[in-house]
């Protein structure tokens, strides 16, 4: 009932003080007549930003024009500049960023004029937040770099430390460490200066850097200093967190009994703030380090509690490492079926937090796609009304001395719509051709490459467990092998195909031997041939053609691949040319299953094609398509012939040497 009674009136508390500020605006504004109200315009602008931050979006708008009337009225140019600046901020806030990035274009106008570089570093730190929310690195590091000059201009050290860590927390997201460590050191010494209570984030994130750079001892330097900083600022959570950071270490160097006193302490802490989430992760390292001590009653008690709470939580990541370390206890106490159990569990969790990223990611992106798309057009129809507004003005004023003149804008301003027009729709094609792109790759890496790796590294865990012997690890080495090789093709070519799709690939022509390439490859495949009992037989002559190198390998590559896929034990491969005119013919023949003549037109379409081979070999059917484009940036073509249970014949041609 209390706590009934503590809600109502703190909400009836926020509608007050949102209504205060309202009430406080309106009778603000009416005093603000000339210059020298510059101070009391100031006064409302606090208003304005308060009214917003309470989240009352549509209220504080609705004062937008009278704020940029009066500040345009008595030529306070700062304040034009702060108008735009909290307008800004409102639609960053409601996740309109094309809006949010217009308005703060026009604040960095007026705040040039009036020479105000600590609202254009503002700006710049906003833009750069955004950009990094969007995942967009480089534009991020502009702006807050931008942010940075200018900050160092006003010499605000503390806003600066601020910078320099959001800098380097960019960079460590793009993996440039060193860049990272100058930046987060930057940060460190300011705060140190200034006193800032943020000082101990700042060294928590540099010995994430040195853990990264496996600099541990410098780590745990820097997370004892954290520790008493936060100590001595009474910040129970970043406390909390650096004994978590420091207990990690401990636990990698094998000191257990050191960092079960780590963990505990920072278990008691996370109590204290009642953050139940690192509280059960801490739980859960304390299970892993009592399997460590073989204290296996501890251990399944610990990882029981700290997986009834992060049930609750919804906290999949350490969920899953819960099952993780609950398999690795049951494989420890010898009960395999218990621990395969947690182990398919683990894996059921991972496909569908996989899916679910792939699915969210996918989704977040047609959404940002559709919202930016519906602001472009409301811009578009706000420039277009201001716009015929001044137009309409200006011919009042004077129609009969520019009539012409008229006339000539008029022409102007269509030709200038419809090439605005064909400049849109390029670019909507683009990003429908991109998200095409993205979608695919998504796709491919979700099921096909993921599936691949996926059985790789659940045969390694095994071996890793104590799962099977090495005997038996021995047995499926060559099953290894013709996995691993299968995902190297099957990268490479999901790699080649999205360069083709962005335009990126480009030939390069030179004169080389075929038959040198061939060899290589040859001797690539060999071990795989073998394998399947395949003969390899190459007949080609000294043939110097002029084409890219590179690209005839990877065409030559995946031909040799395919064909060894569609082959059975006791069948061959051969190679041999034939001179033209102008060009050669390249061959590659073997007496596989063949082809059946409904699936021959299907094989070089825009969508993406694959059976699985003759030992249930699979592929994302992108092979042959980059095949033909490859061959046809050379200036060559293609060809296939088959015939069902006998073999088939893939034709290539490529421009003879000078």
């Amino acid at each position: 009932m209390k706590k009934t009674t503590l809600i109502i009136g703190l909400l009836m508390l926020l509608s007050y003080s949102g209504f205060s500020q309202q009430k406080s605006l309106d009778s603000i504004l009416p005093i603000i007549k000339t210059q020298k109200d510059s101070v009391v315009f100031d006064d409302a602008m606090k208003h304005f930003k308060e009214l917003w931050i309470q989240g009352k979006f549509e209220i504080a708008l609705s004062y937008e024009d009278k704020l940029l009337y009066l500040s345009k009225k008595i030529h306070h140019t700062r304040g034009i500049g702060d108008v735009y600046t909290q307008i800004g901020n409102i639609y960053n806030h409601t996740q309109k960023h094309i809006k949010a990035f217009h308005n703060y274009d026009k604040a960095i106008i007026y705040y040039k004029i009036a020479n105000y570089p600590r609202g254009l570093a503002v700006i710049s730190n906003n833009k750069s937040i955004i950009e990094q929310g969007r995942g967009n690195s480089e534009l991020a590091i502009h702006y807050i770099l931008e942010a940075n000059l200018y900050f160092e201009r006003v010499n605000d050290g503390l806003v600066l430390s601020s910078t320099y860590n959001n800098m380097a927390n960019i960079y460590s997201d793009i993996d440039k460490l060193e860049l990272a460590e100058k930046y987060y050191k930057k940060s460190i010494a300011l705060k140190k200066k200034h006193n800032s209570k943020r000082l101990g984030a700042s060294l928590s994130n540099l010995a994430l850097i040195y853990i990264e750079q496996k600099r541990i001892d410098s780590a745990e330097v820097l997370t004892k200093e954290a520790i008493k900083i936060s100590k001595k600022n009474k910040n129970l959570l970043s406390e909390s967190l650096a004994y978590n950071r420091l207990a990690s270490l401990a636990l990698d160097k094998g000191e257990y009994q050191k960092s079960k006193k780590y963990y505990d302490t920072s278990y008691q802490t996370a109590v204290k703030t009642q953050n139940n989430k690192v509280a059960a992760n801490v739980k859960q390292q304390l299970g892993l380090i009592a399997i460590k001590t073989k204290k296996y009653e501890d251990a399944e008690r610990l990882l029981k509690e700290a997986r009834e709470e992060l049930i609750k939580l919804k906290t999949k990541p350490l969920l899953l490492t819960n099952y993780k370390y609950s398999a690795t206890l049951d494989s420890a106490r010898n009960n395999f079926a218990k621990a395969f159990a947690w182990q398919k569990k683990y894996q059921e969790i991972a496909d569908q937090n996989s899916t679910d990223e792939t699915a969210e990611k996918i989704t977040q992106a047609e959404a940002r796609f559709k919202s930016e798309l519906e602001q472009l057009k409301l811009l578009e129809a706000q420039e277009k009304t201001e716009l015929q507004t001044k137009e309409e003005l200006y011919r009042y004023r004077i129609f009969t001395f520019i009539s012409l003149g008229v006339s000539i804008l008029i022409f102007v301003f269509l030709i200038f719509v419809i090439k605005t027009r064909k400049e849109r729709k390029r670019y909507i094609k683009e990003l429908n051709e991109s998200n095409q792109v993205k979608n695919k790759l998504f796709s491919i890496i979700s099921h096909d490459l993921k599936n691949e790796i996926h059985g790789l590294d659940g045969t390694l865990n095994l071996l890793k467990e104590d799962a099977i012997s090495i005997k038996e690890f021995q047995e499926i080495i060559p099953l290894l092998a013709n996995k691993t090789h299968q995902t190297s093709i099957m990268l490479n070519n999901l790699l080649n195909w999205s360069k083709s799709q962005m335009k990126e690939l480009n030939a390069k022509p030179t004169e080389f031997n075929i038959k040198d390439v061939i060899n290589s490859k040859f001797n690539f495949f060999e071990p795989k041939a073998e394998l399947k009992e395949i003969k390899l037989d190459n007949q080609l002559d000294s043939t110097m053609v002029f084409a890219d190198k590179d690209m005839f390998s990877i065409v030559s590559q995946n031909l040799i691949a395919n064909a060894i896929k569609f082959c059975k034990p006791g069948d061959s491969i051969t190679l041999h040319s034939e001179e033209k005119e102008e060009h050669y013919e390249i061959c590659f023949q073997d007496t596989g299953v063949g082809i059946p003549k409904e699936n021959l037109g299907k094989l070089f379409a825009e969508d993406t094609f694959t059976t699985e081979g003759t030992q249930q070999e699979t592929g994302t059917g992108l092979g042959l398509k980059i095949c033909k484009e490859l061959i046809e940036l050379n200036k060559g073509e293609i060809k296939v012939k088959s015939i069902l249970g006998e073999g088939s014949t893939f034709c290539i041609t490529l421009p003879k040497a000078s």
